[in-house]
């Protein structure tokens, strides 16, 4: 067994597509493999593959790339480049996480390191494997994420694990902003790469769109009990955030692919006459606006609109906050309603 065996290719065949933009040194970790030749080997056809994505999505400011099959232990593994007790680990729920790319500091810069669970990836092997396509469009969507990771911080330098929130609520608000502006983006951008997800993204959004209001309210029933005001809060703005994040994955893909949801029917059914109908509409008008200035924002304000957007939904959901304090605090209000009373 190999263990975080390192690879540097640097070498690009001729072409006369747009110029490579990764880094020209490519570093890969490959962590768990049968053995060192077969992690080589692998590294090599990763980074080639990389290198001809990077022609069309811009991976100046990516830091590397780590293939595990211990991909919990390589999330816990990496280092971020600063101070900080928050551990990664991959998502649980409807949608079970196998790759990801936080974004890092190296020598004050910000860049993003792309991690992915090895079987996701081992389908590259063979252009004939029922899994290739789909592997190749998951390797294109962590390299988007590089791009818009990028694009953000280059318009708003020193931001991205750098400041500080001055209270939960702002924090509550700009960790909804940034999974449903990135997922957006991110779809949208990696749509013609290998397989097309969009069955996935509807069934995974559908899916959170029926149990959504009702996993929020058991929170706010358990709340009647404990009367933990600042767990009620993380908690209902969470189960919340994740229905706009899987929406935005969906709305995302579709603008990608240039599909409305009259050409997806079971989205339309799921959300003619649902709470959530009006919101899915303001959820696209909100990111198209800050996709319409990509990369050449002047300010936050749109970005803003969609932590308004959050606002709207946790409060027609039971959990309303108003103004901040002087202090930095805020006020929340969990009115009594037949659907959020213990029974």
């Amino acid at each position: 067994m190999t263990e975080d065996t390192q690879t540097d290719e640097s070498a690009s065949p001729p072409d006369n597509s747009p110029p490579e933009t990764a880094p020209e040194n490519l570093t890969l970790s490959l962590r768990g493999f049968d053995t060192e030749e077969h992690a080589r080997a692998f590294g090599d056809l990763v980074a080639l593959y990389i290198r001809a994505i990077s022609r069309h999505i811009d991976l100046a400011k990516l830091d590397g790339v780590t293939i595990a099959s211990d991909y919990s232990q390589a999330l816990l593994d990496l280092d971020r480049g600063y101070a900080t007790s928050f551990k990664l680990a991959p998502s649980e729920g409807i949608a079970f996480g196998v790759a990801m790319t936080p974004a890092v500091i190296r020598n004050g810069e910000i860049r993003s390191h792309m991690l992915f669970n090895a079987g996701v990836l081992l389908p590259l092997e063979n252009d004939k494997n029922e899994l290739y396509a789909q592997a190749l469009h998951m390797l294109a969507h962590e390299c988007a994420h590089v791009e818009v990771t990028a694009r953000f911080d280059e318009a708003f330098p020193g931001i991205l694990l750098q400041t500080q929130h001055p209270n939960a609520h702002v924090h509550y608000r700009w960790e909804i902003i940034k999974a449903c502006w990135d997922e957006y983006a991110v779809t949208q951008i990696c749509a013609p790469f290998g397989r097309r997800p969009t069955d996935d993204y509807e069934e995974t959004f559908i899916s959170s769109l029926e149990v959504t209001r009702s996993r929020a309210n058991e929170l706010i029933k358990a709340y009647r009990t404990h009367f933990n005001i600042e767990q009620i809060t993380a908690e209902v703005y969470g189960v919340y955030g994740e229905l706009m994040k899987f929406a935005s994955y969906h709305l995302g893909n579709m603008v990608g692919l240039g599909l409305t949801v009259d050409n997806l029917p079971k989205t339309k059914a799921a959300l003619d006459g649902h709470w959530f109908e009006p919101y899915f509409a303001e959820l696209q008008k909100v990111c198209g606006k800050i996709a319409e200035d990509y990369g050449k924002w002047t300010d936050q304000s749109a970005f803003e609109a969609l932590g308004d957007l959050a606002d709207d939904i946790v409060a027609e959901g039971g959990v309303i906050v108003s103004g901040h304090d002087d202090d930095g605090g805020f006020y929340v209000d969990v009115p009594f309603t037949p659907e959020t009373m213990p029974e």
